[in-house]
């Protein structure tokens, strides 16, 4: 599930007040009139995420002939007070199993009457999907936490890979530029795993049968993948960081301000969900997750500070978190008050001072 029906957007930045012909290593570069907004640099976290998907995708697709039996759902066919507590499915290890993209069923039996009591289907994936894609039941119900990160580098097929990557090859450096590299690496996944989350917290309302509007009443087994919820996130940052922005979209050909065009894809995710209903609803569940993620978090940038702290100790022991680099609190709020002017007023109304403290800036957070 994901953004590949969605069509992205190149920016046309001629007379628009991007802030990031200061905030940036290269500060006349970005106020070029007729340039795009999307550019790849070796060393940039943007590109190395972009990467890391298509290498993703092209192994899931060479490994796809080992195909991994996974769960998608149960039916039973006798009443559940007729079925002992554990009835046991005849697996699909047991015997070959079809290359990747088949739909296996296979009966269950209850052990206490040895009578088949309903079937059980899978669906063969590749490795990479199998034991990488999100769902409640693995998730939630398994605490295999480790698929809130893992099913964001994940893609159904060349579409949904294709109009992913174009999202973040276009949008992505802005945001990145915006926050600086470490932060850019944990917003993005923050904005991933908001998705997983909002996917999941929908999931479990619709099995329990509350009856809210979105609520996905799909099985718990029911797999997510895509990189859209981080997608969407690093447009409702863009939106912020440059609303005034101008792009235009692949198709159809309409010219309008990123804020605009942010808020009408999240807008058109939120009425397939809550209206609609239509067939990527749960993708579109991570989709506003995602959004909502990106809208948190870059107003709040100082939280992302130490998202790769939970790997190891703070250097700084117990207390506030330091600032980046030598950059001492003073300067961040004073860093914070120059990018509201830039978001207010432009780039053109910033001195000569208040440019070199964002160069200063983005080298500070680039680390």
């Amino acid at each position: 599930m994901g953004i590949y029906d969605r069509d992205y957007a190149r920016a046309d930045r001629q007379g628009s007040s991007s802030p990031f012909g200061a905030y940036g290593p290269r500060p006349t570069s970005w106020g070029t009139p007729g340039g795009t907004v999307g550019r790849l640099r070796f060393l940039s976290v943007n590109t190395w995420i972009i990467v890391i998907n298509v290498v993703v995708f092209l192994l899931a697709g060479t490994t796809g002939r080992v195909g991994v039996p996974v769960l998608m759902d149960r039916e039973f066919t006798v009443p559940a007070d007729q079925i002992g507590s554990n009835p046991i499915v005849v697996r699909p290890e047991d015997e070959r199993v079809p290359p990747a993209g088949n739909v296996l069923s296979r009966p269950m039996i209850d052990p206490s009457t040895s009578r088949e009591v309903g079937v059980a289907y899978y669906r063969t994936m590749d490795p990479f999907n199998a034991w990488g894609h999100f769902s409640t039941a693995t998730g939630f119900f398994k605490l295999e936490v480790w698929r809130l990160v893992t099913f964001q580098f994940l893609h159904a097929g060349v579409l949904h890979l294709g109009f992913n990557m174009l999202g973040l090859y276009f949008f992505g450096p802005l945001v990145e530029q915006y926050l600086g590299r470490k932060r850019f690496a944990a917003f993005y996944l923050m904005c991933g795993i908001g998705g997983g989350l909002a996917y999941l917290v929908l999931n479990l309302v619709g099995v329990l049968g509350i009856q809210l509007p979105g609520a996905l009443a799909v099985s718990t087994l029911t797999p997510l993948v895509g990189a859209s919820a981080g997608v969407f996130g690093v447009i409702m940052a863009c939106a912020f960081i440059a609303p005034k922005i101008v792009v235009q979209l692949l198709f159809p050909p309409i010219p309008m301000q990123m804020r605009t065009m942010a808020y009408i894809f999240v807008g058109l995710a939120a009425l397939n969900l809550f209206f609609f209903q239509g067939a990527n609803q749960g993708g579109d569940a991570a989709h506003l997750g995602g959004a909502v993620a990106g809208y948190f978090f870059i107003r709040r940038p100082h939280l992302l500070r130490d998202f790769f702290d939970v790997l190891g100790p703070k250097k700084g022991g117990k207390g506030k978190a330091k600032p980046p680099r030598g950059m001492t609190a003073k300067q961040e709020a004073e860093v914070d008050a120059v990018l509201d002017k830039v978001r207010a007023e432009g780039i053109n109304s910033l001195d000569e001072s208040e440019k070199r403290l964002l160069q200063q800036a983005t080298e500070e957070r680039g680390g």
